[in-house]
């Protein structure tokens, strides 16, 4: 089926795409996506104008080389004799050309992954995760994006997956609680990560949601994050476990 542009979805692709490194110049896009090429100059009267209004420089747009191998190793090079942060979570953000070279360094045509390109650099990304530059802001931002992939945000867990996290948290916030707490989770709720079952987690959801007056999505991921991210690991979504509290 034929994909229907309005000018929501045109600006949104042109930036997801310009995010994700990829070369978005008239005559590239146009081989590939010549759809939404052609409702862009429709919708905006011309490709550039959809481009501007995206908030994207259309002139770094036109000019903007082919990726390739060496060109993303001299940037990561150029950026460490900066001293810039080179950490996946620190690069992905830039929206600058480091940034778009990393995102740029996933296509399989390349490296394939960023920790690829770092080692072909002749950089161990090891090493940058442990030691990457950190701040306040970026153990808080680190902290909820764990919480978000659902892995385990207790003490014990970070110091074994992530002791460079971790040591950055107690060392800015004086204690690892307290970096928790400047996350906004409560430490008491992520002490230790509890070993989960289907049958432990239909368990506490029915005790969950006698005490609640139900099993509403919001709810039990502010109250209860650990049994909210274990429903979705063994059930696969809330309204899957709902239905299986519900029949017992």
């Amino acid at each position: 089926m034929r994909r229907v542009w309005d000018k929501e979805s045109i600006l949104q692709t042109l930036r997801t795409l310009h995010r994700q490194g990829k070369d978005i110049s008239y005559n590239k896009l146009a081989k590939k996506m010549q759809s939404l090429v052609s409702a862009a100059a429709y919708h905006f009267g011309s490709y550039r104008k959809a481009v501007e209004r995206a908030g994207i420089d259309y002139a770094e747009v036109a000019r903007r080389p082919r990726w390739t191998k060496p060109l993303i190793i001299q940037m990561i090079k150029q950026a460490k004799r900066k001293d810039n942060d080179l950490h996946w979570s620190a690069v992905s953000r830039r929206r600058d050309e480091l940034g778009r070279a990393a995102f740029a360094s996933l296509q399989p045509r390349l490296f394939g992954s960023w920790d690829r390109a770092l080692a072909a650099a002749g950089l161990d990304a090891d090493e940058i995760s442990r030691y990457r530059k950190w701040d306040r802001n970026t153990i808080v931002a680190e902290l909820k994006e764990r919480f978000s992939d659902e892995e385990a945000l207790n003490s014990g867990a970070l110091q074994r997956e992530d002791p460079g996290v971790h040591a950055a948290a107690v060392r800015h916030f004086g204690s690892y609680d307290n970096a928790l707490k400047a996350a906004g989770f409560r430490p008491d709720r992520h002490r230790q990560r509890r070993r989960w079952s289907k049958d432990v987690v239909v368990r506490e959801l029915r005790k969950f949601a006698n005490g609640n007056g139900g099993l509403r999505d919001a709810d039990l991921r502010s109250e209860n994050p650990a049994l909210y991210g274990a429903a979705l690991r063994l059930f696969r979504n809330l309204n899957a476990a709902r239905r299986v509290v519900e029949k017992k």
